[in-house]
């Protein structure tokens, strides 16, 4: 009985991972600029894509506040951008789950991860994988520009 449980719970990561699709990518970028410098950037960055920055979660400052004082720098920053996002709900309402769009910072020892969960963009749906290529193409570039020392990066993308 005991294998066959096993045998079971094995099939069924198996088909999780079989089954999993780009829906979960995740783009990163590591850098060791200051996390506060990496923040302003991902703002500037997203702001100069006409995105409004919707919240700001400032994960790690709150569990340090909680008595976790070594807890690492964590912050996620929440972005929309209403024309896109209409475009986007038009062709396929459920990708409301995507809605706001994030950029993460965490630090990680010595060097700040930035990253991104981005849309997927083999759907079968023309219209929605190209609405999709224009998202990620604009969230990789605030990933790009955040972990990136050069200034003038955004002018081009």
């Amino acid at each position: 009985m005991k294998i066959l449980s096993q045998y079971v719970a094995l099939c069924f990561l198996i088909s999780l991972v079989a089954c999993s699709n780009e829906s979960n990518q995740i783009y990163e970028k590591r850098t060791k600029k200051i996390f506060a410098h990496v923040i302003q950037d991902s703002e500037f960055a997203i702001t100069e894509n006409n995105f409004r920055i919707t919240n700001r979660l400032h994960i790690g400052e709150a569990i340090q506040k909680r008595g976790n004082a070594n807890f690492p720098q964590n912050e996620v920053i929440l972005f929309c951008n209403l024309t896109l996002v209409e475009e986007m709900l038009i062709i396929e309402p459920l990708y409301i789950n995507y809605c706001p769009y994030k950029i993460t910072a965490t630090e990680v020892g010595k060097k700040i991860i930035i990253g991104t969960r981005l849309l997927p963009e083999k759907t079968g749906n023309k219209k929605m994988d190209k609405i999709a290529k224009k998202i990620n193409n604009i969230l990789r570039s605030v990933v790009d520009y955040a972990a990136s020392e050069d200034p003038f990066l955004l002018e081009q993308n």
